[in-house]
């Protein structure tokens, strides 16, 4: 049974020992970024791109509708132009019905001109506002491309094996308070130092171990 005993406490301190090494190996080595710190990164990521993408879409849209309000407005000022050129060479006293009519022709091309030069206002504000979204975006991309860049690398210098030592030690802190892990891990530490070096503390403090 003595001999039972014996082997009992040699594990117990073994145990002690190698769970004192661990602890320490877990807390002087990099911190790994946790799974959910690193799937949060990547899924910003993955929105942040969608978004730009949706935001280049739309950027090519209202760029399009630019060109076409403009053409359209290109094509109305020709035709005033036309209708004018040809106004201005007729004789009044005998073409004033033609003239007459190129006139009204021209007011409506005139109030067509109007609302397409509007148009391509709005399609032009439309594009400026797109061009601004989409920068912002691709400077929120680069940022959170950078941000998953770090936690990757903080990930790929943590030691894998070693993590769930720290964070059962944090899990247990956070249950214990910092003053008492430490005060239990303490007690293991000494009733390990006693158990080696019970002959000192007998000849220096008198104690007496049963």
């Amino acid at each position: 049974m003595k001999k039972i005993l014996e082997q009992l406490t040699k594990i117990t301190d073994l145990t002690i020992l190698f769970a004192t090494i661990f602890v320490f190996l877990a807390y002087i080595t990099p911190e790994g970024a946790s799974q959910d710190s690193l799937r949060e990164a990547r899924t910003n990521a993955q929105s942040v791109t969608a978004s730009l993408s949706n935001a280049e879409n739309q950027t090519a849209a209202s760029n399009t509708r630019l060109q076409e309000t403009t053409n359209i407005s290109n094509d109305l000022r020709n035709s005033i132009v036309q209708l004018e050129t040809e106004s201005s060479s007729l004789d009044p006293t005998i073409d004033q019905a033609r003239i007459n009519q190129l006139n009204s022709e021209i007011d409506q091309l005139n109030t067509s001109l109007a609302n397409s030069t509007s148009a391509v206002n709005e399609a032009q504000l439309a594009l400026n506002s797109s061009l601004r979204n989409e920068e912002s975006l691709r400077a929120s991309l680069r940022s959170s491309q950078a941000r998953l860049a770090d936690i990757e690398a903080e990930s790929s210098r943590a030691i894998s094996w070693i993590q769930p030592v720290r964070n059962n030690t944090d899990r247990l802190i956070d249950a214990a308070g910092v003053d008492g892990f430490i005060a239990g891990f303490a007690a293991l530490i000494f009733c390990l130092i006693i158990k080696r070096r019970r002959d000192w503390f007998r000849r220096m403090f008198g104690l007496y171990f049963k």
